[in-house]
């Protein structure tokens, strides 16, 4: 794997890394600027960013593995596994509804705030019981109708996999996600201290040396970063390092190619399938113009920004890491337009 440093006209701005991964080549790997700018800590290919919601794509990653295993199913009706209310008359709806945005559940007014410390359980989300959503997480629309970006549907998702495995989501996720890929700083990490014996050490080295989050004027979040309630939505971290071996087995499998180590063809599949016409996977969204088929996920929070595409048509894939919130959406931003860069050229870029 190759790693540089970026060129930027300030190296004491907030840290920004790139990855790019190109079929058959070595992933390149960049980064620069600072993780801290109060204690002029740099950056480099090891530190963890938060992925905030870019979280929702590896979520779906790690419940079809589980569906492949025969641990849960993408088509029964969730409440099999956990308890959710639904309006009278109306279905339950699936897991696979749920991670395309389409399983009728729409986020309460004012939630999912984020928190200066430690965010808590999903299961007192779902239940109500937190300042973080308006009452339980209920399902009020027909489940397979209409797109409904929701954090409050992966919650629904989170606590199936806590039922099924028996154990705190970020827990399964490392053996069954993290572990199979050697990923050695990337966790679902909610604020909290420990972790189960597998997971201790990535904890440890994430929360260690994690980058602090900083504001559109460069200011340091208060308290260094924060967290947000419902880790399978948003809660996300990694190192760019991580996100490029995680990319490239990604990018094999969605292209079909043989070696991947995540998915095998029948769950890639289904990862991309927009079976609803509206550009919407499994916990990505899918498009592309002119037969090109790409994949993009992104996420955006207090103190970060990120976003990763992919282009199977090419065989190119890259990610943008961002330790500031730069007050525009990935679209206007420089995540948008390097992201843009390194996958479909600095003349596709100009051109959008």
């Amino acid at each position: 794997m190759t790693s540089s440093r970026t060129r930027t006209d300030d190296p004491t701005a907030p840290a920004i890394a790139t990855v790019t991964v190109t079929v058959d080549r070595s992933p390149v790997v960049t980064a620069d600027g600072l993780a801290d700018v109060v204690t002029g800590r740099p950056a480099d290919a090891t530190t963890p960013f938060h992925l905030c919601s870019a979280a929702k794509a590896l979520t779906a990653v790690g419940v079809l593995r589980l569906a492949r295993d025969g641990l849960l199913d993408l088509d029964a009706d969730v409440r099999s596994v956990v308890d959710v209310e639904v309006a009278a008359g109306l279905p339950g709806p699936t897991l696979r509804q749920l991670l395309s945005h389409h399983g009728g559940v729409v986020d309460a007014p004012g939630s999912f705030e984020p928190s200066p410390r430690r965010a808590p359980s999903t299961s007192d989300v779902v239940a109500g019981r937190t300042r973080h959503h308006d009452g339980p997480v209920r399902v009020t629309t027909p489940p397979g109708e209409a797109f409904a970006y929701s954090d409050a549907g992966f919650c629904l998702v989170e606590r199936a996999v806590e039922v099924v495995t028996g154990e705190a989501f970020a827990d399964a996720m490392h053996w069954t996600v993290v572990e199979p890929l050697g990923l050695t700083a990337t966790t679902f990490w909610s604020g909290e201290r420990t972790a189960s014996a597998g997971r201790t050490a990535t904890l440890t080295r994430v929360a260690a040396s994690a980058s602090a989050g900083h504001h559109a004027d460069g200011r340091r979040v208060e308290g260094t970063r924060v967290h947000y309630a419902g880790p399978a939505a948003s809660g996300l971290w990694s190192t760019p390092d991580d996100v490029a071996v995680l990319l490239a087995d990604l990018l094999r499998a969605w292209r079909g190619d043989d070696g991947a180590t995540l998915l095998d063809p029948a769950s890639a599949a289904q990862m991309l399938d927009d079976r609803d016409g509206t550009g919407v996977g499994l916990g990505v969204f899918v498009g592309g113009e002119a037969g090109a088929r790409r994949v993009m996920t992104q996420g955006w929070g207090v103190g970060f920004q990120a976003k990763a595409l992919a282009d199977l048509s090419a065989g190119r894939a890259g990610a943008v890491l961002l330790a500031q919130d730069p007050g525009v959406p990935q679209e206007e931003s420089v995540v948008g337009r390097t992201v843009r860069d390194l996958v479909l050229g600095a003349a596709a870029s100009a051109g959008r």
